[in-house]
This record gives structure tokens, sequence and C-alpha cells, in this order.
């Protein structure tokens, strides 16, 4: 995930981000006290952690490390746990800020303004979700026709929460010819017939389709 926030409200919004993450507990995902359960595979684990060593390597700062957490659930401990893990100083030049990590690492990125936040998520090779946090209606509006990426959320963290809400990923987030949720998904299993009418009368013509 990345994060980009303005100069003004960076401090601000990098140490809240922290003290949240710090707050999330790490276990077996059918433990009651735990928010955040183990990534999917040995695989995924080490290709996370690689990602993380590239960040630090390519010079951004971590601000949180989630390469050995605590585990609370006793006897899980060697499972393929990652914790919350948040980089500051991140460059959209850097490979963390380029790959889809899909592991609970969240980059933080200062920008100068909103224009400068499309660029950076238009240059992504990756279109899945883009979210903006604001109360000006101006600054949600643009955000909403120039971010490129299929699913867009104003004040909204996961902007396809609903299984009926279309997933609409763009770029190298989509693949196949039709989306998998809402009215795609039962567009591709509707036989459709088109019907175009054209009618005369008292010398005028009208046309329908349907």
């Amino acid at each position: 995930m990345l994060v980009c926030v303005g100069d003004e409200a960076h401090k601000k919004v990098a140490e809240a981000f922290v003290a949240e993450a710090k707050a999330v507990t790490v276990g077996y995902g059918l433990d009651e006290r735990v928010a955040m359960g183990p990534v999917i595979s040995k695989v995924a684990k080490e290709r996370i952690l690689g990602l993380i060593e590239k960040g630090i390597e390519e010079g951004a700062t971590l601000l949180l490390d989630g390469r050995d957490p605590d585990v609370i659930t006793p006897g899980c401990e060697e499972g393929h746990f990652v914790g919350p893990t948040i980089f500051d100083d991140v460059t959209p030049q850097m490979t963390i800020a380029q790959e889809e990590i899909f592991g609970p690492v969240a980059c933080i990125m200062k920008v100068g303004s909103l224009d400068e936040a499309l660029q950076i998520i238009d240059a992504s090779p990756y279109g899945n979700a883009a979210s903006i946090y604001t109360q000006d209606g101006w600054t949600a509006r643009k955000f909403k026709y120039e971010a490129n990426a299929g699913n867009i959320g104003i004040n909204v963290g996961v902007p396809a929460a609903m299984a009926y809400f279309p997933f609409a990923g763009r770029k190298d987030s989509f693949f196949g010819d039709l989306h998998g949720q809402g009215r795609d998904a039962i567009d591709f299993f509707t036989d459709k017939k088109v019907v175009v009418n054209r009618w005369i009368w008292d010398g005028k013509s009208a046309s329908t389709w349907s």
C-alpha cells in the first residue's frame, strides 16, 4: 500500500499510522484476540520479506519492522507471519513503490500537491484501487475523475467492500474480459437481445432500441 501525504500533514499521519499499526495483534486467524493472521504461504512470506529488505537497501526509512512479529497464539510462532510494516521517505522509483507487495507493508511518500499524487498513481503499472481522505468537494471530484485506478474511494479505505460492487481494476491489476463482480458477472451468464424499432405515423418517424 502506498500512502501519499502532503508535507504539512506528514509527521502527524506517520506517527498516527505507526501507533495504530503497533496495536494490531498477530496470530492464528481463528483466535478471537487476533486482528491479523498469517500470509498465504511460505513463498509469499519470503517474497514479502525480500521486498522489505529491498526497501531498506534502496534507502527508505523503516518506521515499523514486522519481520519478526510477536505472535500471540501459542504454538503458531513458526507459521508464515509478517507483522505490520511501515516505511517512510519512499520515492516513486523504489521497488516497494512499484510492486504490489500483497502483504502488511505500507509505504509513506511525501507529495507537494494533489497533482503530484495523481501523477504517481498514473505512473504506476498497477491500478487496483485508490482512496483519498478530504473534506473538500473540489478535491474529491478531481480525484474521482483523474485517479487512474479501477476502484475509487472518497473517505473510504476499501472502495470495493461489498460483493455486489463491481471490481474494476485497471492496468496490470486487471486480467480477462469482464470484471468478476457486480453487473459484469451477471452479464457473463446473460443471453442478451437488442431490438431496434422504427415506427411511422402521421408522416413522422421515431426510433427506439431496447
